[in-house]
């Protein structure tokens, strides 16, 4: 697993469904597309929450402001 690409595939995935996505959406892409287990899923996630690129409410994944402006600038 590459962190960096699977931090950002995330921020594009949030950026592309509207800004948000339940966790179950977002677990299963990381699943699928970057082979992240349950475990790295959480270390990625709360790494993206702590550098304050997205929040965690109610089952929900939402990027910040700061999360969208990282998403637009990305190349996928």
């Amino acid at each position: 697993m590459n962190i960096e690409e699977t931090r950002n595939g995330i921020l594009k995935t949030l950026e592309n469904k509207g800004g948000n996505a339940p966790m179950k959406i977002i677990h299963g892409y990381s699943k699928l597309i970057h082979k992240v287990a349950h475990k790295e899923f959480s270390d990625v996630m709360e790494g993206l929450v702590n550098d304050e690129l997205v929040i965690f409410d109610n089952g929900v994944f939402i990027l910040t402001e700061k999360g969208k402006k990282l998403a637009r600038s990305l190349l996928f």
